[in-house]
């Protein structure tokens, strides 16, 4: 889930050139910035929170960095910007020149001598001059900015896992918690049934109560456990026995603010626009390489020793496009350019600052929905099930009516968790439409107000 610093000049991997400090591409995350420079240009640079939390605990911001260094999907992207890379490297280099040498022994007359003639020759092509320069340009510029859309599904996908893991861990908790409510009532009703004020078919609900509990109870460990292994691997380290605190973000910012704020990173419209910038450029190489010919511009020298003469001279070779007109080449770019264009137009359909208005609406809703069942619904259905409860042991409420507000107790916090999870979910979906964890938009807009 990071934001991306911007880019300075490039050295010939395309990589930024070193500046008086590193220029650190930054991920806030719960008031915390973890720093890293583009991948294979830098190893990751992610410094220790500035307030750990305790020992047995891990948070949200830990998971990042460490997903950071040791999550092998990074490691695979690595690979990914290289192949990118490399083929920019080979779009921008010319053809290696030729040469020949021939060599041979002539005799006349009773003479003997020795020929020797050298050639030499550099093949260039149309789009050798300037074009494919500024392709491999275009090419590179867009291979980082896909670099830093991935890095960020990536860390986005290790925050959902970490999403999912924390929920379970609450279910567990509430489940082991329904159990033990259960197991109470059980107790009060044995203790009325010693009484003769019940009956042994109200122990049995509770006791199905606590059989269906612990059932569910096993199932959910068996999916933590599930995705605690998926957290693991992605931070590398064991994770088995922390607790996972729960995820607290400050206020959304405005709709402009997180606007301006893609339009500076790998927002997914400034890599639809470096994508087809790239095309454009591939198409106008192919073009000028179908419809000029190619070249080659050589040297030829001859030296007889019989004679003891040296002749020197130029030769210019090429090849007409008459036949082979670059039709592949061509034809490729176009697709690539046409499938760019209508990615770019998708967004321009519907403006950038309707998407993220509409994405910012979407997570409010959310958050709001979940903020009302954590704050309201569910102190006022647990106030209910204790005042039930003392009613239930004072035997001024039936044992259907405390598993029926007991029932509805339980429902309405396991929808919690649930909806707690879409929200974080819809959180992440927002960052991945302007670039960057919505945190850093603040940072980024009170770092350019105070300069």
């Amino acid at each position: 889930m990071p934001g991306f610093g911007q880019f300075g000049e490039r050295d010939a991997r395309g990589c930024d050139r070193a500046p008086a400090w590193p220029r650190a591409v930054t991920i806030a995350s719960a008031g915390v910035l973890l720093l890293f420079a583009p991948s294979h240009c830098a190893r990751a640079q992610v410094p220790p929170p500035t307030s750990p939390a305790r020992a047995g605990q891990l948070t949200l911001n830990e998971v990042l960095q460490r997903s950071l260094r040791f999550n092998p999907e990074i490691a695979k992207l690595d690979a990914t910007l290289a192949d990118k890379l490399g083929r920019a490297s080979e779009a921008e280099v010319k053809l290696n020149p030729t040469f020949k040498v021939t060599a041979g022994r002539t005799s006349e007359r009773g003479a003997v001598g020795t020929e020797l003639e050298l050639e030499a020759e550099q093949p260039l092509r149309p789009s050798d001059f300037g074009l494919r320069k500024t392709y491999a340009t275009a090419l590179r510029a867009a291979a980082n900015l896909e670099q830093q859309a991935d890095v960020l599904r990536v860390l986005n996908a290790t925050a959902n896992v970490y999403y999912r893991a924390w929920a379970l861990q609450e279910h567990g908790a509430l489940l082991t918690r329904a159990r033990g409510q259960a197991d109470d009532a059980l107790g009060t009703i044995q203790q009325q049934l010693e009484a003769g004020q019940s009956n042994i078919s109200q122990r049995s609900i509770f006791e199905a109560e606590v059989a269906r509990f612990s059932a569910e109870l096993l199932a959910v460990r068996g999916e933590q456990a599930a995705a605690q292994a998926e957290l693991e691997r992605a931070i590398g380290a064991r994770s088995a026995g922390l607790q996972l605190l729960q995820p607290t973000f400050p206020p959304l910012p405005s709709t402009a603010a997180m606007a301006a704020f893609a339009e500076s990173r790998s927002g997914l419209r400034r890599i639809a626009l470096a994508q087809r910038a790239a095309a454009a450029q591939g198409l106008r190489v192919a073009r000028a390489d179908a419809v000029f010919p190619e070249f080659a511009p050589g040297l030829i020298t001859r030296y007889g020793s019989r004679n003891d003469e040296a002749n020197f001279g130029i030769t210019i070779a090429g090849r007409i496009p008459i036949w082979d007109r670059n039709q592949g080449a061509v034809t490729r770019e176009r697709g690539a350019l046409a499938a760019a264009e209508r990615e770019l137009a998708s967004f321009d359909r519907i403006s950038l600052d309707r998407s993220i208005g509409a994405r910012r609406q979407q997570l409010l809703n959310l958050e709001a929905r979940a903020a009302a069942f954590g704050d309201r619904v569910i102190p006022a259905y647990r106030a209910a099930y204790d005042a039930t409860l003392s009613q239930f042991r004072a035997g001024q409420a039936s044992t259907l009516q405390l598993f029926e507000v007991q029932k509805s107790l339980v429902d309405a916090e396991e929808k919690s968790f649930e909806y707690a999870v879409e929200a974080l979910s819809a959180r992440t979906h927002l960052e991945q439409l302007i670039g960057g964890r919505i945190e850093e938009v603040r940072t980024t807009v009170s770092t350019r107000s105070n300069k």
